[in-house]
């Protein structure tokens, strides 16, 4: 009896579901479910920022728009979600692999430009960044929004990194990003081009000595438990760009656009609080794991930023920007 009376309920909600379903796309108010993908883990600051989103999105959509994400690269690595997120098999995305989105990320990228996040966000909200963000449509996509990536550290296995000096010949893995690649060889490093996923591997069997990340990815991935020495640099803050296939964008009613617009900032501000709140405790993480920091002094970071100048020749010698880009970006950095 108790079977029966389930599998009646269970009829009941289903042919409920089909009838709302029914009456909304009679009303003309057809639902979409967008596929998201990311490369990070579940308890990753990412996903967890996700999760906010995708509540705000279904909530304020009455269900109209539906939010599916698909973590830890259950999708395929970073280049082949941007791929399939292009071709519209995929949705939506988050994450690195910037050149492939719009090269003119690459201007945020610049070594040692940002001192803090606040002063990132200073570019990303305003009329500029809203320009670099609209180059993406001629790549079919839209980007909605772009928030901290975090700041970026050093780690490896084989000495102590203080100076430039001491970069010199360490194999360090690099995300298929040209403007890290160009830091670490400015730097004196030899890049090595290593998936994410894969890097904790790398690091454990050697294939790379060290490897460069926010403490947020070094504690959630776990790489500090293969690494001996880490160094607090922040010499880059990377961008967090949300993306949805553009014709994706373009099929969704104008209120479903706003929806899904304004969840993409609430996922900005979700992941830059998380970031600022759980550095210390990503920190301690590292530390505890046996990782020996080291935090350079000023007359040393100027070393670093020296050795760096030529990454910045090299993007605008390239026509990726220009010089009055990256000066008016400085403006708005410096502006109070």
């Amino acid at each position: 009896m108790k079977k029966i009376v389930c599998l009646v309920l269970c009829m009941l909600l289903v042919t409920s579901a089909a009838f709302t379903q029914g009456q909304q796309e009679a009303a003309g108010e057809k639902t979409f479910t967008l596929k998201l993908g990311h490369a990070s883990t579940t308890e990753s600051t990412r996903h967890k920022a996700l999760l906010v989103m995708e509540e705000y999105v279904e909530k304020e959509s009455d269900g109209r728009l539906q939010i599916e994400i698909y973590p830890a690269g259950t999708l395929g690595n970073e280049s082949d979600m941007i791929e399939a997120m292009k071709l519209g098999t995929q949705e939506m995305f988050v994450g690195g692999v910037f050149a492939s989105q719009t090269p003119k990320l690459e201007i945020f990228l610049m070594p040692f430009f940002f001192p803090t996040q606040a002063d990132l966000m200073k570019v990303s909200r305003s009329d500029f960044g809203a320009e670099i963000m609209a180059t993406a449509e001629e790549y079919g996509i839209k980007m909605l929004a772009v928030g901290d990536g975090g700041s970026r550290q050093i780690t490896n296995n084989v000495r102590p990194i203080r100076t430039p000096a001491d970069m010199k010949g360490l194999k360090i893995r690099t995300p298929p990003i040209e403007s890290i690649i160009k830091s670490m060889e400015a730097l004196g490093a030899n890049p090595v081009s290593i998936p994410y996923g894969d890097t904790y591997m790398a690091l454990k069997t050697g294939v790379a000595d060290g490897q460069e990340n926010p403490l947020a990815n070094i504690g959630d991935m776990k790489f500090y438990e293969v690494q001996k020495y880490m160094t607090m640099i922040d010499y880059q803050f990377h961008p967090e760009p949300i993306d949805v296939n553009l014709d994706v964008w373009n099929s969704l009613p104008s209120d479903l656009q706003e929806v899904l617009q304004a969840g993409a900032w609430i996922y900005t501000d979700e992941q830059n609080r998380l970031r600022r709140e759980l550095n210390e405790y990503y920190y301690d993480m590292i530390v505890d794991g046996g990782v020996i920091v080291y935090s350079p002094t000023d007359a040393e970071i100027q070393q670093f930023i020296d050795a760096c100048q030529p990454v910045y020749s090299y993007f605008v010698n390239k026509g990726v920007f220009t010089q009055a880009e990256l000066d008016e970006m400085r403006r708005i950095v410096n502006e109070t």
